[in-house]
């Protein structure tokens, strides 16, 4: 028995130093893990780090900077090597306080390899990259000029590119007169030539950069026209007209670009001036006293410092235009309402006892009707009347809309949904009132009949203008 005790005791001990033994083998394996297949590196001394964290920049005029980190006292010296045309190109640096700044001969990507050496050339790994310089400055410049019209001139704006001012010319030639401007590159890169009144013609602009450091020219060659001057965008707008005792300039000014208008007048045999300055109001208006005479007035609109030629005006009080020059059209005619009436002219000739017929002997088409009245020249219009056909209370249109053009295809509405009696009795003008508005072209268009009849009629149609 003892004898078993004490085998047993040993066996215990053995089997407790392996497995101890064991557990030791687990615990460095998790902490230190085996690695296969590993590069082994032999050298007497410690070898520098890769070039990393470095810098680069595009830069203009065809370079390449390079911009390098804090580095460890232990490197002495960079090595570049990279290939410009056909020549291999080594560059060493042993100055890291300033970027080290390539220039290329070409406009193309380079591959750079870099690397570091030690006092006892030992080298680091080998950093790749690709870059690709910019092109020169003045020749950057000339290639992003934005070229802009602007009213009454044109401007250049030029990228600004670094802080050396980059000197140049402008020239340009109008009405055989030749001008030159000083450009300044990097230091006024925003360049207006003002004075151009002529919006129809182009004008050729020559551009010049010097860049003496690099030796190199550039040279452009821009044709423009200048924008359309703020005065000739309003003048087609202005409409006098006259208001109780006043004669009264309204006009429109989307740009609310500053006007100034200047109005020569008479006023019973004494010359007077009314004058508004800056106007930005998108409505402008210029209201002044001629104690509701007839007024011939002389006007300029100045914008830009640009005046406009003097427009001539005479302003009469609001009265009836003559017909005899008027022409009409309709949406259509009926000839079965006898040889004086159906026809559109019937509504203009100032007999309001002939009458206009839409159609009904063939097919009688539905509302909407209308007609269209040239007055053959522009007028400003104040006001409008029509009567009924003067033999028919049960026909013809209870609503209308009005609408006036200048030239027949851009139409502006002036009146709509506005009411007619087509049954009042006896027949009476029924006019209506306008805003004064420039026109030459007048269309109604009936939207609705006084009772189911699908036709409509009209006995005549007169117009007011000041």
């Amino acid at each position: 028995m003892k004898r078993n005790f004490k085998m047993s005791w040993a066996f215990n001990v053995i089997l407790g130093a392996f497995l101890l033994s064991m557990g030791s083998c687990k615990e460095e394996e998790l902490v230190f893990p085996q690695q296969g297949d590993q590069e082994t590196i032999v050298t007497e001394t410690r070898p520098t780090a890769k070039p990393t964290n470095l810098t680069y920049v595009s830069a203009f005029n065809q370079n390449i900077e390079i911009h390098w980190p804090a580095l460890s006292d232990r490197v002495v010296k960079a090595q570049i090597k990279y290939k410009d045309g056909a020549a291999d190109k080594l560059l060493d640096v042993t100055k890291f306080n300033e970027p080290t700044i390539i220039h290329l001969s070409e406009l193309k990507s380079y591959d750079f390899a870099l690397q570091y050496f030690t006092s006892d050339d030992t080298g680091s790994k080998v950093t790749k990259t690709i870059l690709r310089p910019r092109a020169y400055e003045v020749d950057y410049k000339m290639e992003n000029v934005s070229v802009q019209a602007i009213p009454g001139g044109v401007t250049f704006i030029f990228p600004n590119t670094s802080q050396r001012e980059l000197p140049g010319k402008l020239s340009y030639a109008v009405a055989g007169k030749s001008f030159e401007v000083d450009l300044k590159g990097n230091k006024q890169d925003t360049v207006t030539v003002l004075n151009l009144t002529d919006e129809t013609k182009k004008i050729d602009f020559s551009l010049k950069f010097q860049d003496d450091q690099w030796k190199r020219t550039a040279i452009a060659q821009s044709q423009t026209a200048p924008g359309l001057l703020t005065y000739k965008l309003i003048l087609p707008t202005v409409v006098p007209y006259m208001e109780g005792n006043n004669l009264v300039l309204a006009w429109d000014n989307e740009t609310q670009d500053p006007v100034t208008v200047n109005v020569q007048y008479e006023l019973n045999g004494v010359k007077k001036t009314a004058v508004l300055k800056e106007s930005t109001d998108v409505k402008g208006k210029l209201s002044f006293d001629v104690q509701g005479k007839a007024t011939a007035i002389a006007y300029t609109l100045e914008t830009e410092g640009q005046a406009s030629p003097i427009q001539n005006k005479q302003v009469n009080p609001l009265g009836l235009i003559n017909k005899t020059v008027w022409s009409a059209e309709t949406s259509s005619i009926e000839m079965q309402e006898g040889a004086a009436n159906g026809k559109p002219q019937s509504l203009i000739d100032g007999d309001i006892t002939t009458f206009w017929h839409s159609t009904w002997s063939d097919g009688e088409p539905p509302y909407p009707h209308w007609f269209v009245v040239d007055m053959s020249k522009v007028e400003v219009l104040g006001r409008f009347g029509m009567i009924r056909r003067h033999n028919n209370t049960t026909g013809g249109f209870k609503t209308f809309n009005i609408e006036v053009s200048v030239d027949k295809v851009n139409w502006a509405i002036v009146g709509k949904d506005l009411t007619f009696n087509s049954a009042d009795n006896p027949a009476a003008w029924q006019d209506y009132s306008v805003t004064p508005v420039k026109a030459r072209y007048i269309r109604i268009t009936m939207t609705a009949p006084m009772n189911s009849a699908k036709s409509t009629h009209l006995g005549e149609f007169r117009a007011y203008a000041y």
